[in-house]
């Protein structure tokens, strides 16, 4: 019942009541067990024992769920990074961008609420907010992805500023890349990048650097960025957040295979002996 129905509570009631089924019903988690050879009114002592199910786990059925996302958060972190997950019974069943549209699903299938608990992972602080902040080791600005302002063109090569960035976040305690505004706070936005593009989207934008991270970083390590868009001062700005990475992350270069991290608010390649050092 429990494999079936993850929010479900088990409470046994039968006549052929035995010691081991009792000890091994508990063991499978159940609520309670209930015989009908006991003496009094059997309804009524099941009613009681579902009244007292209710009372629990409307105060506590959430406390079990609690402590499994904290000790496994760093985990959950690199798949749910920035969104709300709802879990029930230890286990991650929906996840959405939103706590609505998370709440939302969760009505259309039914759930028992009081068995579900909803935790955002990562703290996703409006693009707004961060750019009134300084450059940090956890914070970096680029006025642009690929458009060279001094030439006034498209300049690939300036990609590779951004892969060093976003690995030498990944490389060190996770942070923000910032695309769109200068070091100086001045909204420069994304339209000269996006004027690059075949459809010139926002999703395009996203996708160009999803896929640009995988071919340079390894596929796997996309799942670690969450990236999201803001219009300030009439202005598309994107936010790249990163997660740490559990694995040591390579830019692939013209020079070959390069690791990198943060070094107060630049982002530092390392030679061997300091990659050793490091590790």
């Amino acid at each position: 019942m429990k494999a079936r129905n993850l929010s479900s509570v088990v409470i046994i009631l039968t006549a052929n009541d035995t010691v081991t089924d009792c000890r091994t019903a508990f063991k499978l988690e159940a609520w309670d067990y209930i015989s009908k050879n006991m003496q009094g009114n059997i309804f009524d002592i099941l009613h009681e024992s579902i009244q007292d199910a209710i009372a629990y786990f409307n105060r506590w059925g959430n406390v079990q769920n609690e402590q499994w996302i904290t000790e496994n958060l760093e985990t959950l972190e690199q798949t749910y990074f920035g969104q709300y997950i709802a879990v029930i019974n230890k286990t991650v069943i929906d996840a959405a961008d939103t706590e609505e549209s998370l709440k939302q699903r969760i009505e259309d299938r039914q759930l028992r609420r009081f068995l579900t608990t909803i935790r955002k992972l990562g703290d996703l602080r409006p693009i707004s907010e961060l750019i009134k902040l300084p450059e940090s080791p956890r914070l970096e600005y680029k006025s642009t992805f690929q458009w060279d302002v001094k030439r006034n063109c498209k300049n690939e090569d300036l990609r590779i500023n951004l892969l060093k960035t976003i690995a030498a976040f990944l490389n060190s305690e996770g942070g923000t890349l910032i695309i769109g505004v200068e070091d100086n706070g001045n909204i420069f936005g994304l339209e000269k990048d996006l004027s690059l593009l075949s459809q010139k989207s926002l999703d395009q934008f996203e996708q160009t650097i999803i896929h640009l991270v995988g071919d340079s970083m390894g596929n796997s390590f996309t799942q670690l960025l969450k990236i999201r868009f803001e219009i300030i001062e009439g202005k598309n700005v994107c936010a790249i957040e990163a997660k740490k990475s559990t694995k040591p992350v390579f830019v692939k270069s013209k020079k070959g295979r390069e690791f990198y991290i943060r070094a107060g608010n630049t982002s530092k390649s390392l030679d061997i002996q300091e990659f050793y050092n490091h590790l």
